[in-house]
């Protein structure tokens, strides 16, 4: 990916702020207020944040302008900010992305494996119809109106919440008023991931042309969104 391409992609929420932790939260609340105040009183040089586990890091350097530079394993990335909250902001971004919501989702992973293999005992079972519903397949209705939308050209993806507390993901591309495929129709537990997905389906989706096979298709965007 070009060098700005990448950070260019990025804002101020995106991927969105809340899948940060309360210890998180509160070290991104203050060191941003410490980089407002070094910048104020004229003594701001540089901040690093690096996460060793994760190959990644960022790093904000102040000349003219602020720089940021942002490396993740081997690809590295820069972008000049005029003000220093911009900067931090998409560094953080970047980290967001980079190390907070793979680890919320494989944190999410091993959750719903520890629950699908949870026996439900039998008082459980007399006392609440839905643990009776031990089917997979079983029907789910959709909750109307849609959790998240967005919509390209041609490609509509939309999360609808679901009676059973998931979410699912909908993604249809119309090339022409009498042609329509459904790309995915996916169940989720998480609606941000889910919103995620739908935007970047839009992203790479969005044509006219031949898209492939639609597990090669969702593989791709999944992976763009998780690594």
């Amino acid at each position: 990916m070009p060098r700005e391409e990448f950070l260019e992609e990025l804002t101020d929420n995106f991927p969105p702020k809340n899948i940060y932790s309360y210890d998180e939260n509160v070290r991104y609340m203050y060191i941003r207020r410490l980089l407002m105040n070094e910048v104020l009183l004229g003594t701001f040089e540089s901040y690093v944040r690096h996460v060793e586990d994760a190959e990644f890091s960022y790093k904000i350097t102040a000349d003219d302008k602020f720089c940021l530079e942002v490396v993740a394993k081997e690809q590295r990335w820069t972008k000049i900010f005029d003000y220093i909250t911009d900067a931090f902001e998409i560094g953080e971004a970047a980290y967001r992305f980079f190390v907070v919501m793979p680890r919320a989702l494989d944190e999410g992973e091993v959750l719903l494996k520890a629950e699908r293999d949870l026996e439900v005992d039998q008082e459980s079972r007399d006392k609440h119809d839905h643990c009776d519903n031990q089917d997979e397949h079983a029907e789910v209705e959709i909750i109307m109106p849609p959790h998240f939308n967005v919509q390209g050209a041609t490609i509509k993806a939309t999360v609808y919440p679901c009676t059973d507390g998931s979410y699912i993901l909908s993604v249809v591309h119309t090339v022409s008023s009498r042609k329509k495929r459904r790309l995915l129709d996916q169940f989720y537990s998480d609606p941000d991931l889910a919103a995620l997905l739908a935007a970047e389906y839009v992203r790479q989706c969005d044509t006219t042309e031949s898209l492939g096979i639609e597990d090669e298709i969702y593989r791709r965007v999944y992976s763009r969104v998780t690594h």
